[in-house]
């Protein structure tokens, strides 16, 4: 099997096992740091000296590099990352962020995640909540447990649709690394 088959689904495991949307945000943002922390590194001239006295001072533990903000902005601003890949990584550390400031257990239908998730570049979201209850009721389906079933499946399209756009966002940054930056 191919390595990058075995990648996406090393991602997509650790992604689905997480119950809310915290926990997956969290999960998301080790597997992306882990991996920008990576891709830094590789972007490095890979000589003795730099090797030995240049890097670790660079990313070491009290190193301009060793946040991942900075990183993202050195790596974007080298051309190494798009635009869209940046403004994605730095959009889910900021709800990560405000979920961890705030004490409410948020849902994937609330509109403080819904909102800010749709503004990532591969997201793809099914249409509005309301428009499916809407369907619903003119069908004659107005009952609380179907209701309550439906928008339960629209909660998981949502996840599912998050989950596959963290999986994609996190393996462009994988095959970043497979380029030989400096021969």
């Amino acid at each position: 099997m191919p390595e990058s088959i075995l990648q996406e689904d090393t991602i997509l495991e650790k992604l689905n096992q997480q119950a809310d949307i915290h926990s997956l945000l969290a999960v998301a943002i080790k597997l992306i740091n882990d991996n920008v922390n990576k891709l830094i590194l590789k972007v490095f001239r890979k000589e003795p000296h730099a090797i030995k006295f240049v890097i670790p001072s660079l990313v070491g533990k009290n190193g301009p590099l060793n946040d991942t903000s900075v990183c993202l902005k050195l790596l974007y601003a080298l051309g190494i990352i798009s635009r869209e890949d940046y403004e994605d990584i730095e959009l889910l550390i900021a709800i990560l962020d405000e979920l961890e400031q705030d004490d409410r257990q948020y849902t994937y239908l609330d509109d403080e995640i819904l909102g800010p998730i749709s503004l990532l570049h591969d997201m793809v979201l099914p249409p509005s909540w309301e428009s499916q209850r809407e369907k619903a009721k003119q069908s004659g389906i107005v009952d609380t447990l179907k209701s309550s079933m439906y928008q339960n499946r629209y909660q998981q399209m949502i996840r599912s649709a998050l989950i596959i756009a963290i999986t994609e966002l996190t393996l462009r940054i994988i095959n970043k690394e497979h380029i030989n930056y400096f021969p």
